[in-house]
């Protein structure tokens, strides 16, 4: 909403100025006046106007004067000044000052439109640009944690030889990851009972890493959402023994305790050596992960140091049913992202074919559980699975009467490509369907009073970014659709009913008749009267 503050010493001019012009039309929202400089001042302090058009002389305080008063608070405001008087030193302070216009009375009302028009479109491409400039910022920020978070889980969960160390370092590098100096790894487990729905589970670990964040938000501590239901944290010192690790370590326990009692879940940390070479991660999971393993004798509600553990130097971390399960949640989510690929099918392949322990039903069971996790992530975004691949039904027999791992994982393959393929289409065209989703609202309630702010909360996006993919997308600002669709609505209610005019502007969306007239005419180039006498048969 653009904001004016008339600043003139002249009643006569001042009022003239505020009631003569329609600042509606020239999206002028909220108008305000002030009789001389000071009162000006105070009057900018409380409106915060992106307009103000003052006199440059004015008894108590000159407008040249209450101007740089009124840019140490409010930067962005244009001033525009009218004067009498043609002096050059009135027009170089004016300048001083950052004037967009300087208009020599009396004012021409042409004249003065013009400058309107012009100081308005230097605050909406202000305005663009500022949210340009924010969300690249933002979109920086997001994608390097991104980024930063898939770097360390391939290098934690796959491991790299020391011949990859120096490409590993510029990546790091790259992403802003300081990688010189000692390294331990703390694995948080989550036990969320076999009950609990699966959504809540991750709506709650959002909530835990919120939380958590407050408590690392040192820039040696990295946070990683991981493996299902569990949280990485990764610690990084340049000296060994250091004592902020463990306190770390020790509030993250506190803070957890305090949430699973408000919540109902139980947890275990695990926490691995500390390892100096980056190409270490890999091990440094795998003992963490071996020290969570201990709940089975302890219990949860521990932290369980892998060098306390007393078999820690003889015991050989196997792959275990949960890196299997761990796998397929991964591969779900992926999935359900459009970012599926051959490289984690042929993952799971490995993983099932290398478990000592493979038997075709628990083959089986592992592909059910992921298709029901699949089901259930599709559900909750609002799409129905069986009319992307296949019903659930199907499904399950399909996979009941595979007698071979090649063949269910041939069957596997095809559905998971094809819930991919249409996620990620989806996800390239979400621009075009916000645009659809705007056109249909407009098509189906443009009686209604609708504003930016209302089609903004339908769509869940902020006014701003909603206006600028409509006008990329149609050529035509959403404000303008509107009104030509209200006018070719009014033009066949004219022809084709014996409404009253006033009636049929309430039925196409304006609740003021004066209105309705002037932007009808300024449409089509009549009145709705005169159309309505021209046009009916």
């Amino acid at each position: 909403m653009t904001k004016l503050l008339i600043v003139e010493d002249n009643d006569f001019e001042r009022n003239a100025l505020q009631n003569y012009m329609d600042w509606d039309i020239l999206g002028i929202r909220q108008v305000e006046t002030a009789f001389n400089g000071l009162d000006g001042l105070e009057k900018a302090k409380t409106l915060m106007p992106d307009i103000i058009i003052s006199d440059v002389k004015m008894p108590g305080m000159s407008g040249i004067e209450m101007a740089k008063n009124i840019l140490s608070f409010c930067p962005d405001v244009k001033f525009i000044f009218s004067s009498g008087h043609e002096e050059v030193s009135l027009l170089q302070e004016a300048m001083e000052v950052r004037a967009l216009s300087y208009l020599f009375k009396p004012l021409k009302q042409e004249e003065l439109i013009a400058v309107i028009k012009k100081t308005t479109s230097i605050l909406v491409d202000e305005k663009l640009t500022n949210i340009e400039n924010n969300k690249i910022i933002e979109q920086f920020k997001n994608n390097l944690h991104y980024l930063q978070s898939k770097f360390l889980e391939e290098l934690i969960g796959s491991g790299k030889s020391s011949n990859d160390t120096k490409s590993l370092f510029v990546q790091a590098n790259d992403l802003k990851l300081r990688m010189i100096g000692m390294y331990r790894l703390a694995l948080i487990e989550f036990g969320f009972g076999v009950d609990t729905d699966i959504f809540q589970n991750s709506d709650l670990l959002n909530v835990i890493l919120y939380k958590l964040e407050s408590i690392c938000s040192n820039q040696n501590v990295i946070l990683i959402k991981y493996s299902g239901n569990g949280i990485i944290v990764l610690l990084h010192t340049l000296v060994r023994g250091n004592e902020e690790g463990a306190r770390i370590i020790d509030a993250i326990k506190t803070e957890i305790e305090t949430l699973s009692k408000e919540n109902n879940y139980n947890y275990i940390i695990g926490v691995s050596d500390v390892f100096a070479n980056i190409e270490e991660l890999n091990i440094a999971y795998k003992q963490s992960r071996f020290a969570t393993s201990r709940k089975i004798e302890l219990g949860y509600g521990h932290i369980v140091f892998y060098s306390e553990c007393k078999e820690a130097d003889s015991v050989l971390l196997e792959t275990e049913q949960r890196d299997i399960k761990a796998t397929i949640l991964q591969m779900v989510d992926m999935a359900c992202e459009g970012e599926m690929g051959e490289g984690e099918i042929n993952k799971l392949l490995y993983l099932i074919r290398m478990d000592p322990n493979k038997k075709m039903d628990s083959i089986q069971s592992l592909f059910i559980f992921l298709f029901s996790n699949l089901s259930m992530q599709m559900a909750g975004r609002g799409e129905n699975f069986g009319k992307i691949a296949e019903e659930e039904i199907d499904i399950f027999r399909n996979i009941i009467n595979s007698k071979t791992i090649p063949d269910i994982m041939l069957y596997t393959s095809k559905i998971l490509k094809s819930v991919s393929s249409y996620m990620g289409r989806k996800k390239l065209n979400k621009d075009d369907y916000i645009v659809n989703e705007i056109l249909h609202i407009l098509n189906h309630e443009y009686q209604k009073p609708i504003t930016l702010t209302y089609l903004s909360d339908r769509v869940y996006l902020s006014p701003n970014y909603l206006r600028i993919v409509f006008k990329q997308k149609m050529k035509i600002s959403i404000q303008e659709y509107l009104t030509n669709l209200r006018m070719c609505k009014a033009k066949e209610l004219l022809t084709q009913t014996r409404y009253k005019v006033h009636e049929i502007g309430e039925m196409v969306g304006y609740e003021n008749s004066t209105y309705f007239n002037i932007v009808f005419k300024n449409y089509i180039k009549m009145t709705p009267g005169d159309y309505r006498n021209r046009f009916t048969k």
